[in-house]
């Protein structure tokens, strides 16, 4: 379909458009005033994302954000925020409420769920764009009435948020504290197997929790190793104390000096004279006394080394005769073992189970609910429906539209030669001339040119 049978068509059919327009418009408008006004109420909160929770001092993280506002936004519309506000407003008791429940269902159903369904419908909440702050709204056909029930509502709200959340805590720390006590009941039954096999088997255990001979057995192991380490520095030192002494160098030096005087002596005063023979005398008595200090220091000597060696295979023995005694209990070492194993376990399960009672039972006592109430509750005299403009506007744009299809499908089911287009088109054949039978009309003619003028091949013959 070219513009120009489009347009004809919306000439032709201009009447069945403007019927449309009027009536959608008349319908609009009246709905518009049989409906009830609305106002709109608004409170906000603040969702303290960044906090972390005073009990676990977690952090709710950025993938886990949106998550947490959609569910937020979920609670504001929830049965039990909305039954809480419908209490608070005492509309069960309220006759005016009673009447118009049993007008809008006939008394069916429960009064308190079909005031909480009113609440929900006409609330919505939000989160302002680029914030972490949550806009409740509530539209009322009473401005005072929306301000009061959007306030009660922040205030459900805020207070389900903690009962959801010390609710939670609350009965996982029941569950909690069940595994802990069914932990230690475990715990010490492993106890008992434990401390029962130790005393028929006459098993010590150390402070330590090791076993009293096994930890022996480590210690005579650790002995032995560091005497047989000092055991070569202990030969050496015997060795240097049999060579060596101070008494022994002493008498040695002594020697040396009277052999130096002896020799000065024999060459002044001759191997005759009476201080040259004394000097003999002392030199005898020095060698004699040298003689048995060298003996006393190897003797001394050979005491030490051999104390060092007996040393040694005394502590060998000792060792070997405990690790006899540890490899013949290792049968019963390794049950202890098994059975001490069991009571690690049980008392690493308790432990556990005991520290998150705890944490969840503080978590169930919390008065905060991570959220900060922003200022009271936004209400006015602007209503939210009806705004005329809208109304109006929207009216109009969708009546002309339907308008349009209306005038479409009509020509569609009942088509008619409008012009020169339609007849080429049903006929097949181009259009020579076209004969018009009405006056001549300067601005018809105009836009007849504009809208029939084509690039080729057909150039119609308008009569003069």
């Amino acid at each position: 379909m070219s513009p120009i049978q489009f347009l004809r068509i919306i000439v032709a059919r201009r009447w069945i458009i403007l019927a449309t327009l009027l009536t959608c418009t008349l319908v609009a408008v009246t709905v518009a005033r049989i409906l009830p006004e609305r106002y709109p109420a608004r409170a906000r909160v603040l969702l303290d994302l960044i906090k972390p929770d005073p009990v676990t001092g977690q952090i709710i993280s950025g993938g886990f954000a949106r998550t947490y506002v959609k569910t937020q936004i979920e609670l504001i519309q929830d049965y039990r925020v909305a039954g809480d506000v419908v209490d608070r407003l005492g509309w069960p008791q309220n006759p005016a409420v009673i009447a118009a429940w049993q007008a809008d269902t006939g008394g069916a159903g429960d009064l308190r769920r079909w005031g909480a369904q009113r609440i929900i419908s006409n609330t919505s909440a939000n989160v302002v764009e680029g914030s972490n702050i949550l806009e409740i709204t509530y539209e009322s056909p009473n401005p005072d009435d929306a301000k009061q029930i959007v306030s009660l509502l922040r205030d459900s709200y805020i207070s389900a948020s903690l009962r959801f959340r010390t609710d939670s805590a609350g009965r996982t720390a029941d569950w909690y504290r069940e595994q802990a006590e069914r932990a230690q009941q475990k715990l010490t039954i492993a106890e008992a197997a434990k401390s029962k096999f130790e005393q028929d088997n006459g098993i010590v255990m150390a402070a330590s929790g090791a076993e009293a001979e096994t930890t022996k057995l480590a210690g005579l192991q650790q002995a032995l190793v560091a005497l047989q380490g000092g055991e070569g520095q202990q030969q050496f030192q015997a060795t240097m104390q049999a060579t060596s002494s101070a008494v022994v160098d002493q008498l040695k030096v002594q020697l040396a000096t009277l052999n130096d005087q002896l020799e000065q002596a024999a060459e002044r005063l001759g191997t005759e004279h009476p201080t040259y023979k004394s000097g003999l005398a002392r030199r005898n008595l020095l060698n004699a006394q040298l003689v048995r200090e060298t003996a006393l220091a190897r003797a001394a000597g050979a005491a030490q080394s051999g104390s060092s060696r007996r040393s040694v295979s005394e502590l060998q023995g000792q060792y070997d005769a405990q690790k006899s005694k540890v490899l013949s209990m290792k049968g019963k070492l390794d049950q202890l073992a098994q059975l001490q194993r069991e009571v690690d376990l049980r008392r690493a399960e308790y432990e556990k189970s005991a520290a998150r009672t705890a944490d969840l039972q503080l978590q169930s006592n919390m008065s905060e609910s991570g959220l900060v109430v922003l200022g009271d509750a936004i209400g006015g005299a602007q209503r939210s429906f009806p705004i005329w403009s809208q109304v109006i506007g929207l009216s109009l744009a969708f009546g002309t539209a339907l308008g349009v299809i209306v005038a479409i499908l009509t020509e569609l089911l009942a088509r008619r030669i409008r012009g020169p287009e339609d007849l080429q088109f049903v006929a097949k054949v181009p259009v020579l001339a076209v004969i018009a039978d009405v006056e001549p009309s300067p601005l018809r003619d105009l836009v007849r040119r504009l809208l029939t003028r084509r690039g080729s091949g057909d150039n119609p013959i308008q009569p003069a």
